[in-house]
């Protein structure tokens, strides 16, 4: 799937995104997926982030898969997204069709997710929803704003290889907006995306927490909500793990030292600056 949009608050980002639409409903399907499936879902509202970066960089890393952002807001609104529960698993359920579709077609072929902010959540919804004979390859969640203690033993039985948590105690919109109205989860604790994934009691070593450090920096993920999208990062960090070429990164645990309540942000999906009242008040209120 070509994506031709970066992010929903650029000259002509909302008419990419219809049209992107489209393609989905039209049911065209791309030649590439006879060497795989990848799925990028972007973070509440989908406004764009990594629309373009993330198949970019799995392309120039050699993935040869189809690479399909699912769109899956249900208000362009990164508050609404954020807290509708209900609509969110809706989508879940779409997307967990779509994947067993594909995988009755392709049965020998590797599907894998990609998820930034409260797209995590409704991945990991989608994995849990497969039927039982049906499993994705692996589940990368970036910036994730699922309770930190979210319990993956359902979704693990969906998956053959490992679940790639990348998180970053500097994260500004997962210290801000996020911690005021709750996990996408529903819940009034820290996301995955700060901490890490630990569920109570149920840790697996199949579950991979990845801290931020300043080596990254270079890649041009910053320790910030959504830069882990970035092509660079993509190719040299994330896409190896999709082709089976794991790079250095090992499970870390968090750190000891307090998460910054000061840092400035917005909601999930937001770009850095936006502020949290200016979102409420958008549209959709």
């Amino acid at each position: 799937m070509r994506v031709c949009f970066r992010h929903m608050m650029c000259p002509g980002g909302f008419l990419a995104i219809l049209a992107g639409m489209v393609f989905v409903v039209t049911g065209c399907q791309d030649p590439a997926e006879q060497f795989g499936k990848t799925y990028y879902l972007d973070g509440a509202g989908n406004w764009g982030f990594g629309v373009s970066e993330v198949p970019a960089g799995l392309r120039a890393a050699g993935y040869q898969g189809s690479v399909e952002v699912f769109l899956w807001t249900s208000s362009f609104n990164p508050a609404i997204d954020q807290v509708n529960e209900v609509g969110n698993k809706f989508r879940a359920g779409i997307l967990s069709g779509k994947i067993d579709d594909y995988l009755r077609r392709h049965p020998d072929k590797d599907v894998n997710i990609i998820a930034l902010s409260a797209g995590t959540g409704i991945a990991t919804w989608a994995v849990e929803g497969l039927s039982n004979r049906h499993k994705i390859n692996n589940l990368v969640l970036l910036g994730s704003s699922l309770s930190y203690d979210y319990d993956m033993t359902e979704a693990l039985a969906h998956i053959k290889g490992k679940v790639y948590v990348y998180y970053s105690s500097h994260d500004e919109v997962l210290t801000t907006g996020a911690r005021a109205l709750g996990t996408v989860d529903r819940k009034f604790v820290d996301g995955a995306g700060l901490r890490g994934l630990h569920p109570k009691g149920r840790n697996s070593p199949r579950v991979v927490n990845i801290g931020w450090t300043s080596r990254y920096s270079a890649l041009g993920w910053t320790g910030a909500h959504t830069d882990a999208t970035s092509q660079a990062f993509v190719q040299r960090e994330i896409a190896p793990r999709i082709l089976g070429r794991p790079g250095p990164a090992r499970s870390r645990r968090p750190r000891a030292a307090a998460v910054p309540d000061h840092a400035a942000g917005g909601l999930a999906g937001v770009p850095t600056g936006i502020g949290f009242s200016a979102i409420l008040q958008s549209g959709g209120e």
